[in-house]
């Protein structure tokens, strides 16, 4: 438990201004903002949750990522998947190890996302 909490602190590199104070307003800022639309499922899971990291934390994306499981789990939208998750890790991966979003983009695309 200890190093998944030291794991979701870990910085960003060259980390651009927060899109919002507020966690949830932070993350819809990015989701409309900075992802583009008509994504297949997948590249949009790992590009959110790279992009969340970035312009949040990386603990904002793995909330982000939960919550839109759960909610696909409850409502009648979306099937929620583990492959879906998966894609959010990978790109909040993606994240750490990029320096701007053009190279996170690039690793989801390297992952096959």
């Amino acid at each position: 438990m200890v190093m998944a909490n030291l794991t979701a602190c870990a910085s960003i590199a060259n980390r651009p201004p927060r899109a919002a104070r507020s966690s949830y307003g932070c993350m819809e800022a990015v989701i409309k903002e900075k992802l583009p639309a008509n994504l297949p499922d997948k590249r949009a899971h790992c590009l959110a949750g790279g992009l969340i990291s970035r312009y949040c934390s990386i603990t904002e994306a793995y909330l982000a990522g939960a919550r839109k499981e759960m909610r696909d789990l409850w409502s009648k939208g979306d099937t929620a998947e583990w492959k879906d998750w998966t894609a959010d890790r990978v790109g909040i991966q993606c994240a750490r190890e990029s320096t701007d979003d053009a190279a996170t983009a690039q690793c989801c695309t390297d992952h096959g996302y």
